[in-house]
């Protein structure tokens, strides 16, 4: 205000002067004051609503585990019991490596590439966003992201997949998470050893030997590049199929490292002129396999699967990592899927086989499961008798066309293979192998329980009359075994069969057929059934999972083993020693040794009716093995397709396989206390005179626990001129009864 006139005075000078007319012209125009006013305000509320959402993206952040970010999908190792590498689960292979054990070339390479600020922020390059927005905004399409390592560490750990804004916050979010819970070089290990790689290559260690057959740590320059080159398109920068590809991200990458003052003109321009050398695609799994003999997916990797689901939590299983000791033997395995396919070929090659054969076989339409084969099939299972350890698990001949495991999920009709329990529930009951049983038709009636009539045939066609109780399980009588199935009682059987663990009582159908066969069960628990006996009547539970670690030391499972006591050890003993005959010159079995396999052996052949299933369960002194064959969907395997002619060849070949590689087969094992007594054929009771004057008496050798405690009734009374267990020969039953005393029995 000039103080002469009192008028309002410009300010003086080109600066000045511009000032004053700006605010008189502001002075003049109020709607500017009000449209700035309204702009900042949009400003501050559009600030405000930045971290409004910045806030509630880290608040879904920190839902997530952090703990997940360490977690590695590590390789679980599958052992046999020798120690050699059955194969892999869980994991993709990956070994973890420390910084320290990675060139330092590919530090160097990955940090200027990916991140060049990575040192320098707190999870979000914000200078790297401005940049990528502006030039994004110039191109009119995102040509050029912002994230940090850390934020595709977070991507990578939670799986955070989709393209989009939200997604980019949540990263963001993450990474700052990540960047306070973990140190740079903690973050800069994980990456490394967590993202894939392409060709199914997984973490740095992996990728270096994949492509270059040498660990992460020897990895020169222009190796390194290429590698991190390849990490933003791993299929489309696939060395193996598109090198020119990769050797072009490999010389970006040289060129940044130069920009970001990593590597001297020179050094650079040297690097890259370089052609890493890229071994081939086709030998790759020779080169991160970790060593030793693999099997290809098999029955026995897919049955330990299966079972760790209900050994661990799936926490632990998801982890990874994990050494899984079994009792599978590799070798034995090997030989016995050998003898499956060779015998199976010989059935196939035969006159007027009826069958699809194996190696004409065709995959089903795609996408449709491969449950079942039209092809002639077969299932192996050995154990240990002493243990319960399986050895061999054979689920059918080729696990690629179908992965039904025969072995331990298919419950077939067992046929004759049932017969030892009947006998075994009779021996407890007091029948002895030389006691009388009729192998006459069954009468109308015979079975009162029985909800119709029925009465089997034997396979020879004939009926014999009364036989020793051993000729009925050694050569297979159905007639006799029905008769000696009811002297045990139909209880007796019935929870013997689910003590053996074949099905639950409850289930066993209530009909005089179950003696001989007509009910399904597993091979695996047939053949557990068989180990009860030579192993003195106790059977224990099949396993075939025996430790489970995790590396770096931990105990996560140990098996603790279940024994069952089957039947009395003289019970076992007694069905044994008529199980040995079954593979002697009378038994069924008997061309066991004209097969090559002369041992000590015991067993039991079996064939449902119009030979649909073949079976053989047999045992040595230390394993017990069991062999079916048969059609996926049941029908005719052949004419006269016995177990004896179908089952059995696979069976001795087996075994003599284990006993070439040191499974021992010494004599069978015999009961304690053994005496030889005196019987009556026709009761089973202590034999009198009057037996041996109607000629029923016998010599037994029996287990001292089972010696009977009566006489014969049915005969005169009156002690034989024989004597029981070695008796005097004396009539006087004063003297007797000294000798019932001397076996214990009392008066």
């Amino acid at each position: 205000m000039n103080a002469v006139t009192g008028k309002r005075q410009l300010p003086s000078g080109p600066w000045a002067l511009r000032i004053g007319r700006f605010a008189l012209w502001w002075h003049h125009h109020p709607w500017l004051r009000v449209f700035l006013a309204v702009g900042v305000f949009s400003v501050v509320l559009g600030l405000i609503a930045l971290l409004g959402v910045w806030l509630y993206f880290c608040q879904i952040a920190k839902r997530y585990d952090l703990a997940e970010v360490s977690r590695m999908p590590m390789e679980s190792r599958v052992l046999d019991a020798r120690g050699q590498l059955l194969g892999s689960l869980h994991g993709d292979g990956r070994s973890i490596v420390p910084l320290e054990a990675v060139s330092p070339w590919f530090l160097k390479a990955l940090v200027a590439r990916e991140d060049s600020r990575f040192y320098d922020h707190d999870g979000v390059d914000w200078i790297g966003v401005i940049r990528a927005s502006l030039r994004n905004s110039m191109r009119g399409e995102i040509v050029e992201g912002a994230g940090t390592i850390s934020m595709q560490l977070a991507r990578n750990t939670f799986d955070l997949r989709a393209k989009s804004l939200k997604r980019k916050l949540l990263e963001a979010a993450l990474s700052k998470r990540i960047e306070e819970a973990f140190s740079k070089d903690e973050i800069l290990r994980l990456y490394i050893n967590r993202i894939f790689y392409g060709t199914g290559l997984h973490g740095v260690e992996q990728a270096a030997r994949g492509y270059y057959g040498k660990p992460a740590s020897e990895m020169t320059l222009a190796e390194s590049a290429m590698l991190v080159g390849i990490i933003r398109a791993p299929n489309r920068f696939s060395p193996f199929r598109h090198y020119e590809a990769a050797l072009a991200e490999q010389r970006d990458v040289i060129g940044r490292m130069e920009v970001e003052g990593v590597l001297d003109a020179s050094l650079a321009a040297t690097a890259k002129e370089e052609r890493p050398v890229v071994l081939p695609e086709s030998s790759l799994g020779s080169r991160v396999d970790r060593g030793g003999p693999r099997l290809e997916r098999d029955y026995p990797l897919e049955a330990v699967e299966r079972e760790l689901a209900h050994l661990l939590p799936q926490e632990e299983l998801d982890k990874g990592g994990l050494e899984i000791s079994t009792t599978f033997d590799l070798v034995l395995q090997r030989a016995a899927a050998h003898a499956v396919e060779t015998r199976l070929a010989e059935i196939e090659q035969e006159p007027g086989y009826a069958h699809p054969l194996a190696r004409s076989w065709q995959p089903a339409a795609e996408g449709e499961p491969e449950a079942t084969t039209d092809y002639l099939q077969a299932a192996v299972t050995v154990i240990e008798q002493a243990s319960g350890e399986i050895r061999v698990l054979i689920g059918g001949r080729n696990f690629a066309q179908s992965r039904f495991d025969r072995a331990r999920q298919a419950r077939r009709q067992v046929g004759s293979v049932i017969k030892p329990l009947v006998y075994a529930a009779a021996f407890e009951q007091g029948l002895f192998p030389g006691t009388y049983v009729s192998d006459d038709p069954l009468k109308p009636g015979e079975i009162p329980w029985a909800r119709q009539k029925w009465s089997p045939k034997n396979s020879d066609g004939r009926f014999l009359g009364a036989q020793p109780a051993s000729k009925g399980l050694i050569e297979s009588r159905n007639t006799m075994t029905v008769r000696v199935g009811e002297r045990a009682g139909f209880g007796a059987v019935s929870a013997l069969i689910a003590q053996a663990g074949l099905i639950p009582e409850e289930e066993v159908a209530v009909s005089p057929q179950t003696y001989i066969g007509n009910l399904g069960a597993t091979l695996e628990s047939l053949t557990s059934a068989y180990t009860a006996f030579p192993g003195a009547g106790y059977r224990h539970e099949p396993y075939f999972i025996a430790r489970i670690t995790r590396s770096g030391g931990g105990v996560l499972y140990e098996h603790a083993d279940q024994t069952h006591e089957l039947v009395s050890p003289g019970a076992a003993w007694l069905t044994s020693r008529l199980l040995e005959q079954v593979t002697g010159p009378k038994g069924t079995a008997r061309g066991l040794a004209e097969l090559g396999f002369t041992a000590p052996a015991a067993g039991k052949t079996g064939t449902t009716d119009d030979f649909h299933d073949a079976w053989f369960l047999g045992y040595t002194s230390r394993l017990t093995a069991g062999v079916w064959v048969g059609l996926d969907r049941p029908g005719r395997i052949v004419n006269r397709g016995y177990g004896s002619r179908v089952a059995l060849p696979v069976w001795a070949d087996v075994m003599a396989a284990a006993q070439q590689i040191g499974y021992e087969c010494g004599a069978l094992p015999v009961a304690d206390d053994i005496m030889d007594v005196e019987l009556c054929r026709d009761t089973g009771a202590l034999a009198t005179e009057g037996c041996h004057k109607a000629d029923r008496s016998y010599r037994e050798r029996v287990p001292h626990a089972m010696i009977p405690r009566e006489f014969c009734s049915r005969h005169a009374p009156g002690v034989t001129s024989g004597g029981g267990a070695g008796g005097t020969g004396a009539e006087e039953p004063g003297l007797w009864r000294r000798f019932g005393k001397a076996l214990g029995f009392g008066d």
